[in-house]
């Protein structure tokens, strides 16, 4: 089984949208991807404050070690972490109707 490390974090919702994205597209991401036994993630955005982001790892032991990384210093206030075993049912295309309030940053392997 996958075990997926899920932290949420405070996001201030009048800051800068591009800076957010620049931040997390040209650092979080890709510091994100080459941890040990990464799978896939998502970084996703309430619109009102909170940011939850769910990363899979192959393995627990990776999933630990990744726990120091995603939520080092510097970042957004940590609002929740965790790591979770869990099963991954399906990935694939989705039809969403976007709600013009949230963000949703997906990206995998």
């Amino acid at each position: 089984m996958a075990h997926a490390v899920v932290i949420q974090v405070k996001i201030e919702p009048d800051s800068d949208r591009e800076h957010r994205h620049s931040i997390l597209n040209d650092f979080v991401v890709p510091e994100a991807k080459a941890l040990p036994g990464f799978e896939q993630g998502i970084w996703m955005n309430d619109g009102g404050g909170t940011g939850t982001c769910v990363v899979l790892f192959d393995t627990e032991d990776h999933a630990t070690a990744a726990i120091v990384p995603l939520t080092r210093p510097g970042g957004p206030p940590i609002i929740s972490s965790g790591i979770h075993e869990v099963e991954i049912l399906g990935v694939g295309p989705h039809q969403i109707v976007p709600d013009p309030r949230a963000e949703v940053r997906p990206f995998g392997t």
